[in-house]
């Protein structure tokens, strides 16, 4: 059977979720980046797998998915050894991990492109203060969140898809806006943790966090 593949961008989040998740379970993918400026989402090929045209989409072996959290969930359901990532039992603990996929999509993922694609896309070369704060507000919650639960990870003890959804998009708005250690130590400890006992976080999060960071200052005149 022929790897899995996924199309993506180096940076998005939401493709970063679908490689971690990949790595956790051990599922190979054949990566293919695509470039948007270039409107390579565009062309026949990928509409039909995609009408939307967004990134992430992947093609297993003929099926095509897209919608980052779509597409964990099926890689877990299909490919894990064990559910978990994403308990099919426990009705409760899944309940609150897609509580957090839907934060991630709708609060962090949402609040980051409202900053990210007027830069990278538009022309954009000055972020309005109400956008940053509501970057503030997101940490805020989160923090709550995170205090809340008293556990080491969002959903219990151990790393579920809601950690792997969330470090993507929370470790580029750190990266871009670091959260203050004073207001938000909660957040702060979580991410550390997370860069401690995820695999391939450094790679897939830090590395491309920073990638997005430098751009986003190209593109704003900062260096």
């Amino acid at each position: 059977m022929a790897p899995i593949v996924l199309y993506s961008t180096r940076r998005t989040p939401a493709g970063r979720a679908v490689e971690l998740t990949a790595k956790m379970i051990g599922v190979d993918l054949d990566v293919q980046y695509i470039d948007l400026t270039k409107k390579e989402q565009l062309t026949p090929e990928f509409l039909k797998m995609n009408p939307m045209h967004t990134v992430p989409t992947v093609n297993d072996n003929g099926v095509p998915l897209y919608d980052s959290h779509a597409i964990i969930i099926y890689l877990v359901a299909k490919y894990a050894k064990d559910d978990s990532l994403y308990p099919t039992k426990d009705l409760v603990k899944q309940a609150n991990i897609n509580a957090m996929l839907h934060f991630e999509s709708g609060v962090l993922f949402a609040r980051l492109r409202w900053i990210l694609e007027p830069v990278f896309y538009w022309g954009q070369t000055e972020v309005p203060q109400e956008k940053i704060d509501s970057v503030l507000k997101a940490y805020e919650l989160l923090e709550a969140t995170l205090k809340t639960g008293g556990t080491d990870y969002l959903v219990g003890s151990t790393i579920t898809l809601a950690d792997i959804s969330v470090s993507t998009s929370l470790s580029t708005l750190n990266a871009l806006f670091p959260a203050d250690a004073t207001k938000y130590p909660t957040v702060l400890a979580y991410l550390k943790r997370l860069e401690q006992t995820m695999p391939n976080y450094k790679e897939i999060n830090t590395d491309r966090a920073n990638e997005a960071l430098l751009l986003y200052n190209q593109k704003l005149g900062k260096v």
